[in-house]
């Protein structure tokens, strides 16, 4: 062993200082990673994290995904005069949907206002959209969605399932409501 060691320092004493000072380098990793033990592996960065931020949005890692065709209670939407706590409650629901499934979700549009993109979302084969509408936690945007889940919404309505069996105001009506008032304060009245 002394032997090996001593001609590769001769060999080193030989080479220019830059070159032997790679070498060495080079040495020392390899030695390093031979020495190194399984519970000294780094491990894979971890997958970007799903998040359900409401009733019709979700969020992979830090992009913000609009689920398509829908429109869900807003976070802090209540319905029965502030007694029943809608968007609380679709946002349960769509986890609930998921149930700790994959998501996989398909590119359908960019909104205009803040552009997150749109997408068609499944859990496994389940159309969450689909899902969200045909429970009651969500309306169908025929405009946007050529009528495709309000056949759901309708079915939901008659059965009075989820926001249906309350009073409750649409998300786009909630928005402008809260707007209004806000306008109101700002100017004194």
């Amino acid at each position: 062993m002394a032997g090996k060691r001593r001609c590769k320092v001769d060999a080193l004493k030989t080479l220019s200082w830059p070159i032997a000072a790679f070498i060495a380098l080079v040495m020392s990793v390899g030695a390093a990673a031979q020495s190194s033990d399984d519970d000294t592996v780094v491990p894979p960065a971890p997958k970007p994290r799903f998040t359900v931020i409401d009733g019709d949005t979700v969020r992979f890692g830090p992009q913000t995904v609009r689920l398509f065709g829908i429109d869900a209670p807003e976070r802090s939407q209540t319905c029965d005069d502030g007694h029943w706590r809608a968007g609380a409650l679709a946002r349960k629901a769509l986890e609930e949907f998921i149930a700790g499934r994959p998501v996989n979700c398909r590119l359908v549009d960019t909104e205009r206002k803040s552009n997150p993109p749109v997408a068609q979302c499944f859990a496994g084969d389940d159309d969450l959209q689909e899902k969200m509408v045909s429970a009651g936690w969500a309306w169908a945007l025929p405009a946007s969605s050529k009528d495709r889940y309000v056949p759901e919404e309708r079915e939901a309505m008659q059965r009075k399932l989820g926001v249906h069996a309350h009073k409750c105001v649409s998300p786009a009506e909630w928005r402008a409501m809260l707007r209004r008032e806000a306008l109101r304060r700002e100017q004194g009245g």
